[in-house]
């Protein structure tokens, strides 16, 4: 399918959950669970079938990106794209994987992942080892 594939929303995945659910004749969750993107899912559930969910688990996620989290996403895409191995969207067809472009997309994210005091303690000023290298 490759860059063919439509553009999905986290309401259009929702909406492909319920229509599963429908299917497998679940009426009502006992409880709609998620973290970071699947935290987003519960808040959509809550939202638009509020009558499907008896309760609601948020684990970090927000109802809304920031800019600086929509910027830092749009970094994450150029990297895949740059790869290349990405093949405007077609690696699959090509028999391989962006794995350079994914692991820069990775590592961009988390830095979105991490609080003040993570960063700090990953990537704080304090040296952290003698290496010559990382003086500068």
């Amino acid at each position: 399918m490759g860059p063919e594939f439509p553009m999905v929303t986290v309401s259009d995945w929702v909406a492909s959950q319920a229509r599963l659910a429908d299917h497998l004749g679940i009426e009502r969750w006992a409880a709609a669970v998620g973290g970071s993107l699947g935290g987003m899912q519960v808040m959509q559930w809550t939202m638009t079938y509020p009558e499907r969910v008896a309760n609601a688990v948020v684990i970090a996620a927000t109802p809304r990106l920031s800019a600086q989290n929509i910027a830092f996403n749009e970094v994450a895409r150029q990297a895949i794209r740059s790869d290349p191995e990405f093949f405007d969207g077609w690696y699959a067809e090509h028999d391989t994987v962006p794995k350079r472009g994914l692991k820069l997309a990775r590592m961009v994210g988390h830095i979105t992942y991490l609080s003040e005091d993570a960063m700090g303690s990953k990537f704080g000023r304090d040296l952290r080892s003698d290496d010559p290298q990382l003086r500068f």
